[in-house]
């Protein structure tokens, strides 16, 4: 009998450890269920980044003429100080530089071959703008020389990212400037070069619209970059809609992959618009963003726009949505008979400002706010929300 007793207490105890291993196997797989499902189901990391454009930087002589000091130096900070703060906290904030400034060296010129001093891309910077287009049909106004003396010249401020224009074929058309660990490629072309030509064998000096370039240069930031970013100089100056020929053209960078597109050339502010690519993908356009500042005379060119939006970017899933995109009607300020300048978004712009105006005191036009604030609505779609 107690040997029968040992060995069914011998088989009981072996029946219990078995039993317990496996529940502890048991355990183990859950474990690793649970491990593998964690590992699977990431959370959604994003990144939000702010982004303002501004239209065209046009520096006719009357700008520097009047603001030269006593020992034939320039001052201009004053001009871009209201859009200092407007500046600040932005990630990324576009102007487009229409006409060269290649420095006193190659004589300051204005219409219709350009060419300002050193001083405006130091208040330009000042003033909080980060990317800088210098490719327009006033691009070649002072030759290969203009072009060099401008990059050489800015290569002093490493924050400032330029495009449209190279110094050599080694440095490429497309840029990359990286925000909180997203990367967001950035490109710019123009349309012409008003009758002058790009020297032979150095056609990376500017970037000129083409279609296969174009599509090169996207395949190349589609694979470096999160979001890509195209200025575009293009359309017909002074109409308030865009061409047949912007439309084909956005539409076709839209199907490239491209998420915004900045417009500029046409002096005068056309509307936003939100485009679909073939693959499905959504671009958002500006057609134009018309004068930042100028020394025009007519008063519906001293209407400009800043585009201000915002991308939420998923490093997790390489998905976006844009927030918060907004048009802000600016103004050119002139005053004293063309002797005083500062630009100012039109929330800012008062009636009093408008009858101080230049062209309202010399030409008698129309400056006041309701003005602007007209033209902005017969010219501007419900696609995007206006602030002024």
């Amino acid at each position: 009998m107690k040997k029968i007793f040992l060995l069914l207490l011998a088989f009981t105890l072996v029946a219990c450890s078995s039993s317990e291993d496996t529940a502890d196997n048991t355990k183990d797989d859950s474990k690793k269920d649970e491990t593998k499902q964690e590992e699977e189901v990431k959370e959604d990391e994003i990144v939000d980044i702010s982004f303002s454009a501004v239209g065209d930087n046009l520096i006719h002589g009357a700008i520097p003429y009047y603001n030269q000091t006593a020992d034939l130096q320039y001052t201009f900070d004053y001009i871009y100080e209201p859009y200092k703060a407007l500046n600040e906290g932005v990630d990324i904030s576009y102007i487009n530089q229409e006409t060269i400034c290649a420095g006193q060296e190659l004589e300051l010129s204005s219409y219709p071959t350009f060419n300002g001093p050193y001083e405006i891309l130091d208040a330009v910077h000042s003033a909080g703008f980060n990317w800088l287009s210098t490719s327009s049909n006033h691009t070649m106004d002072r030759g290969e020389q203009g072009i060099l003396n401008q990059l050489n010249y800015l290569s002093k401020y490493p924050d400032l990212t330029v495009t449209g224009t190279q110094a050599s074929a080694d440095e490429g058309r497309t840029r990359i400037k990286e925000v909180n660990g997203v990367k967001v490629g950035m490109v710019g072309y123009t349309y012409g070069l008003n009758g002058f030509e790009v020297p032979e064998g150095k056609d990376y000096l500017v970037n000129l619209i083409d279609k296969d370039l174009i599509k090169e240069d996207m395949e190349l930031l589609n694979e470096q970059s999160d979001i890509q970013i195209v200025s575009m100089h293009w359309g017909e100056e002074y109409q308030f809609e865009p061409s047949t020929e912007q439309e084909e053209l956005a539409q076709y960078l839209s199907d490239l992959g491209v998420d915004v597109i900045i417009g500029g050339h046409p002096h005068v502010i056309q509307p936003m618009d939100y485009l679909e690519g073939k693959d499905g993908n959504q671009t958002l356009v500006m057609y134009s963003l018309g004068n930042f500042l100028s020394a025009q005379d007519e008063n519906y060119r001293m209407l400009g726009g800043n585009a201000r939006w915002n991308i939420s970017y998923n490093k997790t899933t390489d998905e976006f949505e844009f927030k918060d995109v907004e048009f802000w009607p600016t103004i050119t300020l002139i005053k004293n008979n063309y002797a005083y300048y500062q630009v100012y978004p039109l929330k800012d712009y008062t009636d009093e400002m408008g009858n101080e105006h230049t062209l309202h005191v010399t030409k008698n036009q129309d400056l006041s706010r309701q003005y602007f604030i007209d033209l902005v609505n017969s010219v501007m779609n419900d696609k995007v929300e206006i602030v002024y």
